[in-house]
């Protein structure tokens, strides 16, 4: 199964509209391929010494770089036209998402309704979103992603999906396969034979990785959490549309209420980011708390670790936290799994930190994985 499949609950973009979207994606292709190696020529053969004669020494931190590169015109112009496109591929997304708002909204009832793949949506009353979700609008998300207007919006669920297939294709992520596939191949080659019976996506957005393993072991019991409830009701409705039993609920990951040994596989995608280092190590926790004996936790994310990079490349991959919308960019990229695992209660010997391919080697994925002792 491929990613960016293809259901009901997705927005129709009309011609113009999927003309401006291409538009979006080739420019930030050139931005992101053709122009982004130029910052360090910038910061080799203008900012740097500019810097040094200005004060007598080599930039101490990426603070300092960051100080200088943001005095040049050739980055402030890159980084400039890096924030319009992410604002433009929220518009090409968005003139979409609600143009086709209503005809969502209506299949979201009908399929929320008939129930037909038996999964399952609770949302809760007057649930309390973390803050920094409620209000930051975390890539620039329009609405951010707990927008909840009425008890039957799924924009959230549906900017996220859509802007967030057209921003992989941006960064040339291979469509081959989904993120909890990958994570499914690894299970296979790390743990041969493991196939678990009850699975709990963590922070599952608008379902995309939940909806997996739901079709990989058509027999497991697949539960997924996530604080948004228009991602919630999209992530359900989705999962209908593809046929997949998946049960949804407005938890958090740091107390998602489940009891003790409740799950023999327990995952999350992309999410680490969006936490502080205490919510990480709070989701680590409460992994091993939730996993039965002999089951596994993986954690999954982008592949940025501040320990292998020079403190250039630490301030230009930085370049999320301050304008895109991401404060815990660093938070992730210099916290420590293997510690934070170890910490919550997994055996070293069981823990596995490291880089794993994508299917197609377009990509590899940071995976922070473990298992509790039988």
């Amino acid at each position: 199964m491929a990613r960016n499949l293809q259901h009901s609950m997705l927005p129709r973009p009309d011609g113009e509209e999927l003309a401006r979207q291409r538009y979006v994606l080739a420019l930030k292709t050139h931005l992101g391929r053709r122009l982004r190696p130029g910052n360090r020529i910038i910061w080799e053969q203008a900012a740097q010494p500019a810097f040094e004669r200005e004060r007598g020494r080599p930039a101490a931190d990426r603070g300092e770089i960051a100080e200088a590169m943001y005095a040049e015109p050739g980055y402030q112009t890159w980084s400039a036209l890096n924030r319009c496109a992410q604002e433009m591929m929220w518009e090409a997304v968005g003139e979409a998402v609600f143009r086709d708002s209503p005809r969502m909204r209506e299949e979201y009832v009908r399929l929320s309704d008939a129930r037909a793949a038996g999964g399952s949506l609770e949302l809760a009353d007057d649930f309390p979103v973390p803050n920094v979700i409620r209000r930051i609008n975390i890539h620039l998300q329009p609405g951010g992603y707990a927008r909840d207007e009425d008890p039957a919006d799924i924009v959230a669920g549906a900017f996220y999906e859509a802007g967030g297939a057209l921003y992989s294709m941006g960064q040339s992520v291979g469509t081959r396969e989904s993120k909890a596939e990958l994570v499914q191949r690894f299970l296979a080659e790390r743990y041969p034979g493991f196939r678990p019976a009850r699975v709990l996506d963590m922070a599952c957005s608008a379902g995309g990785s939940s909806v997996p393993y739901a079709l990989a072991w058509p027999d497991a019991e697949v539960h997924a959490i996530d604080v948004g409830p228009g991602m919630l009701r999209y992530a359900h409705a989705r999962a209908e549309a593809l046929g997949a039993r998946v049960h949804f609920h407005q938890r958090d990951v740091t107390d998602t209420g489940f009891a003790d040994g409740s799950f023999d596989l327990v995952v999350s995608h992309n999410a680490m980011h969006e936490m502080s280092q205490v919510t990480q190590a709070a989701m680590m926790h409460e992994s091993f708390r939730l996993l039965a004996p002999g089951g596994v936790c993986v954690h999954q994310d982008v592949p940025l670790r501040y320990a292998e990079l020079d403190e250039f490349t630490r301030f230009e991959r930085g370049w999320d936290l301050r304008n895109n919308n991401e404060p815990f960019w660093e938070a992730y990229a210099t916290n420590d799994p293997q510690r934070m695992l170890a910490e919550a209660g997994f055996p070293e010997a069981e823990i596995s930190v490291g880089y794993f391919e994508q299917l197609d080697g377009s990509m590899r994925w940071f995976l922070a994985a473990a298992r509790k002792p039988a």
